[in-house]
């Protein structure tokens, strides 16, 4: 699931405590309604509540086995929200073009002040160009980057 649509229902979902935390449990595997229960240490009532409204939004499925027991587990969409934020390719792409980004633009700018102080240079403005580019894209990568840890609830690099 690339995208992850956020509708009404779906933030509601998200907007209690207790909704997340039966999120969390049943990332790891489906569960009975008396599991959940006792995993989440909350009264039958409190799981029932918060459940219905995690069903209702889509991000959780109830399966009857049997007519006897009901099993509780996350849809695609609900295991998408909770690692919608862990996408490592994305950081190390964006860590690794700040890093390119910054060490080109700094030789480029190196080319200009070195021909300033050399006999007979004439500094050549291209070079001063790509250098100052090349580190503006270091710094955006860098924004992006923060951008991204931020929206996931980690921050710094």
């Amino acid at each position: 699931m690339d995208k992850i649509i956020l509708d009404k229902g779906t933030i509601r979902a998200l907007a209690s405590e207790t909704r997340v935390d039966i999120l969390k449990k049943l990332d790891s595997g489906h569960m009975t309604f008396k599991k959940l229960c006792d995993e989440l240490n909350l009264p039958k009532s409190t799981v029932h509540e918060n459940l219905t409204v995690l069903v209702e939004s889509g991000l959780v499925r109830k399966k009857n086995i049997d007519n006897k027991w009901a099993y509780y587990g996350l849809t695609e969409e609900g295991r998408g929200i909770l690692h919608s934020g862990k996408s490592p390719k994305k950081i190390i792409i964006l860590l690794s073009s700040a890093i390119l980004s910054f060490f080109a633009g700094i030789v480029e700018i190196y080319r200009v002040v070195r021909s300033i102080f050399l006999p007979k240079g004439v500094p050549e403005a291209e070079h001063l160009i790509i250098g100052l580019i090349l580190i503006s894209l270091g710094f955006l990568f860098l924004h992006l980057l923060n951008r991204s840890r931020r929206a996931t609830g980690k921050t710094g690099i």
